[in-house]
């Protein structure tokens, strides 16, 4: 096997025509960028031998009673300048794995429901490794990540903390939803009321009661908008809407009403 060829130079070439060959053929022929391994292993020995004087001096001018090329061994060598120029190219050897300069980050979830998210709160967290206060801001959406900077857990001691990442999950009450900064309520009337017209009273999630008007004639699942009295956004502070959704159900009546409501229909025949 003839180095020089394996390397592309000519025999008169300097050290660092050789070098330079070397990282050009190895970082195209290594087999983690994959290239076929037995190349690399020839452009390796064909660089170990060369960059070496006293070798580069023997394999230039054989023992005649020793045959082939006495540095011809298989396998990886790093010692002197190789493995310099071998960490050069691709930072420190194979497969070299990056340090950690810092600890990991710690995520734990964090529960929530509707009232508590409509005034803001603040929670204590207890994450095993410590007990840290969170201030959940009014408005705060589902699935929203709090970052607390140097909170995470320690698992290599020396390193400086990770973060920790709370998430949010938020939970409705029955008759309320949530989309976007609007809030929806559900309502139930009785056909009667939603034909001559009511009166609903809602408790807010502020706890606060409010009085509505169903008009006449409201059908069952219309909605009545009441603006700015919804969740408030987390952002500028404005607050969406509330949403009445009416359900219509069928009244109680005694003998006496049925009997009218009859009555009313007979005379439309």
């Amino acid at each position: 096997m003839d180095h020089y060829q394996t390397l592309g130079v000519s025999p008169q070439a300097d050290d660092k025509e050789i070098k330079k060959a070397y990282r050009k053929l190895a970082g195209k022929h290594h087999p983690d960028k994959g290239g076929d391994e037995n190349e690399f292993k020839k452009i390796q020995q064909a660089y170990e031998t060369l960059s070496d004087p006293a070798k580069r001096q023997q394999y230039d001018n054989p023992n005649p009673f020793q045959g082939g090329d006495p540095f011809s061994q298989g396998g990886f060598n790093f010692r002197g300048d190789f493995g310099d120029v071998f960490q050069e190219i691709f930072g420190g050897g194979f497969r070299q794995q990056r340090q950690p300069t810092r600890n990991p980050d710690g995520v734990v979830d964090l529960h929530l429901d509707l009232h508590e998210v409509y005034h803001g709160v603040e929670k204590m967290i207890n994450t095993g490794y410590g007990t840290y206060k969170i201030t959940i801001p009014a408005g705060t959406r589902h699935g929203t990540k709090f970052n607390m900077p140097g909170k995470g857990p320690i698992q290599h001691e020396g390193l400086p903390p990770g973060n920790l990442i709370v998430r949010t999950f938020i939970h409705n009450p029955p008759e309320w939803d949530r989309r976007g900064d609007d809030l929806y309520c559900r309502v139930q009337i009785d056909y009667l009321e939603a034909m001559t017209g009511t009166e609903v009273r809602v408790t807010q999630l502020d706890n606060k009661q409010l009085d509505i008007k169903v008009p006449k004639n409201t059908n069952p699942g219309s909605q009545l908008k009441l603006q700015g009295k919804g969740m408030p956004n987390p952002n500028n502070g404005r607050a969406g809407n509330l949403i009445v959704v009416v359900e219509v159900v069928s009244p109680n009546l005694t003998e006496e009403q049925i009997s009218r409501i009859e009555d009313i229909k007979n005379s439309k025949e």
